[in-house]
């Protein structure tokens, strides 16, 4: 891997994004399409422009290599995906994440105003559409908006009941027509605690099996913690946590294909950010996803956004 100090910071091109992302796929077999990625990047361009970049990779082996845009400010970023053809007006998961999206009037938050960014596959296209709320939001806030369906409200109580109860994120994926819901829960990780979020997912986490090295990586105070509702079901696919501000130098074991991601996938950001997620799902399904800095500001983003770990 290059010396990060003999790295300058180019400005964005979308082909240069282009030559990374392909670079990657060859080196992690993850799916590719030039035509797909040069029709996002010229959808985008101011987004990736100015935006922060965050490259995504999993376990995995086949998975797509997924690449994001966090805005530094609000963007009405389903208009570009609309007026691009990328996605239906009507979309109702869209829909939602606008109504998610607009400011939160009389909850003494009003000026922290949510940001949309944007989440891309290879080959897929767009896939995904995210929120950062400006500020930790209720969940009650949340699930009192007009859009969204009983098959995610069900799930209150049983939210309530865990303590998971504020929410920093939420995300719509076109492709898998599901929610995602990050919260904000209080530490530290026990192996009780972790197998009452897991179960949410009908996951049974076991110390036998699983290894309690993964709670180290984890903030001891507050860390992020995420559940991925199918909409049509109402079923919980996945559930994760987030061990966020690690370091090239600092991370857990990864194991092939992720440690080949982090090798070949550039940074051209002063500060590098990297943050691991073990998630889990139904048949004992579990793997691991990996997120690390492009350009365009990862960290400073994250440190105004007070995401756990990110000091």
């Amino acid at each position: 891997m290059a010396d990060r100090d003999s790295i300058e910071p180019p400005s964005f091109t979308g082909s240069k994004l282009l030559e990374d992302v392909q670079k990657i796929c060859i080196a992690i077999g993850a799916p590719f399409s030039e035509p797909t990625v040069r029709a996002l990047t010229a959808a985008f361009p101011q987004n990736f422009r100015e935006g922060a970049i965050v490259l995504r990779a999993t376990s995995r082996e086949g998975d797509a290599l997924n690449f994001r845009f966090y805005e530094h400010r609000p963007v009405a970023v389903l208009r570009i995906a609309e007026d691009s053809g990328l996605l239906e007006s009507s979309n109702q998961l869209a829909r939602l994440l606008d109504e998610w999206s607009t400011p939160w009037a009389g909850d003494g938050l009003e000026l922290e105003v949510p940001r949309q960014s944007c989440d891309f596959d290879p080959v897929k296209g767009l896939v995904k559409a995210w929120a950062y709320m400006g500020a930790p939001r209720p969940l009650y806030n949340l699930f009192a908006k007009n859009h969204l369906p009983e098959s995610i409200t069900k799930h209150r109580d049983a939210f309530y009941q865990l303590g998971l109860i504020s929410v920093r994120h939420v995300a719509v994926n076109f492709h898998s027509n599901t929610v995602n819901i990050y919260f904000g829960i209080q530490g530290p990780m026990t192996a009780p605690r972790a197998a009452e979020l897991t179960a949410l997912a009908g996951y049974q986490f076991d110390l036998a099996i699983e290894s309690a090295d993964q709670f180290g990586w984890l903030p001891e105070v507050n860390f992020p913690f995420a559940v991925t509702i199918e909409v049509a079901t109402g079923k919980i696919k996945r559930v994760a946590w987030y061990g966020l501000g690690l370091s090239m130098d600092r991370h857990p074991e990864l194991g092939g294909r992720l440690e080949t991601f982090l090798k070949v996938a550039p940074d051209y950001d002063v500060d590098a950010f990297l943050g691991v997620a073990w998630s889990f799902g139904p048949g004992q399904e579990r793997y691991l996803k990996v997120e690390k800095s492009y350009g365009g500001g990862v960290v400073p983003l994250m440190k105004g956004w007070k995401s756990p770990g990110v000091v």
